[in-house]
């Protein structure tokens, strides 16, 4: 059974997320052959025309590396807040980090920050959720990160966040709100700092390796604090560690590409379904998972209403939806 389990994580998943890979280089408003897609990741690029070789190599390849990595980064950090809090709902927005980048953000559209430089997006991002995350474990000292205390602390940053939020954006031209309000869509796939993409990606392998490798202590975690103890383990100070590791994976990722919701409640539900809770093997499929399900939601809001490119949070958000009433349905029928 476990053989069977690594053999679907660590060589069926992967070769899925080649193929949706491919299949969402193929995709958008101008159709390519998949002869053109391999020429250019393989061959001879000589043979191919200025215009696919743009198309291909400066918009479609790094915003599908990009979905697949940030994919990644939200999923795994949803698998071990569900984890370490012991709660299904738990994953970087229900605890108000993601309210941090809204902040930030909205901030340097006010400021006129994102006509000065493109990196000023994604620095004020990352600081407005460094500050989220900050808050969230001051509040929490005391508690010793109680799952409880937690939640309710995210869910109180989230509020005050979100009203400073709607406050800038009523004393805002409207240029800024849209281009605000689309960011935080999760619209920003298109428009992200290529320059980003590298320090995200080795933010996400490194991040999903670490994790993978505590996976054990995140087992014990989720039990209960007694046996954890009982075993060895210094529960709060593992819980700071692992809190503050993926919030920081989250932090890195939303900041390059903005708020996309769902993606770290439901793949760790779908795949804790089909490999079950041993995070050793869930927190990497958990991973690959993300990365193919946002490729297909990135593919999907650049192709249903093209040439229309719809934000990717718009897209995540509609299926997320749909995906709990599904499991609301499932679970009264028990």
């Amino acid at each position: 059974m476990i053989k069977r389990k690594l053999i679907f994580t660590y060589i069926v998943m992967p070769l899925l997320i080649f193929i949706i890979f491919i299949f969402s280089l193929l995709n958008g408003t101008i159709e390519i052959s998949f002869l053109n897609i391999l020429k250019m990741l393989f061959g001879n690029k000589k043979m191919l025309t200025e215009d696919i070789i743009v198309i291909i190599k400066q918009i479609r390849l790094p915003r599908t590396i990009m979905s697949c990595v940030t994919g990644a980064g939200l999923s795994i950090s949803g698998c071990v807040f569900q984890a370490i809090l012991k709660n299904p709902l738990a994953d970087p927005f229900t605890l108000g980090i993601s309210s941090g980048a809204a902040f930030g953000t909205t901030l340097a559209f006010v400021l006129g920050l994102d006509t000065m430089a493109s990196f000023f997006m994604p620095l004020c991002a990352f600081i407005g959720m460094i500050c989220s995350i900050f808050i969230i474990y001051l509040l929490n000292m005391k508690n010793k990160f109680n799952s409880n205390s937690m939640i309710l602390s995210g869910v109180v940053v989230s509020y005050i966040f979100s009203a400073a939020v709607m406050f800038m954006f009523i004393l805002s031209p409207t240029n800024s709100v849209q281009s605000a309000f689309i960011w935080l869509m999760g619209g920003n796939l298109s428009t992200f700092d290529e320059r980003l993409l590298p320090f995200v990606i080795v933010v996400v392998i490194v991040g999903t390796i670490i994790l993978s490798l505590l996976g054990n202590i995140i087992n014990i975690i989720s039990l209960n604090i007694e046996k954890s103890e009982t075993l060895g383990i210094n529960v709060a100070k593992n819980v700071k560690f692992l809190f503050i590791m993926a919030s920081f994976v989250t932090a890195v990722t939303v900041s390059a590409c903005g708020i996309i919701a769902f993606i770290g409640l439901i793949v760790p539900h779908i795949m804790r379904k089909i490999i079950g809770s041993n995070n050793v093997i869930l927190i990497p499929a958990s991973a690959f998972a993300g990365a193919i399900f946002l490729q297909l939601c990135d593919t999907l809001s650049r192709t249903l209403f093209s040439p229309i490119l719809i934000p990717i949070g718009i897209v995540t958000s509609v299926i997320g939806g749909i995906f709990f009433i599904c499991l609301l349905l499932k679970s009264e029928k028990y």
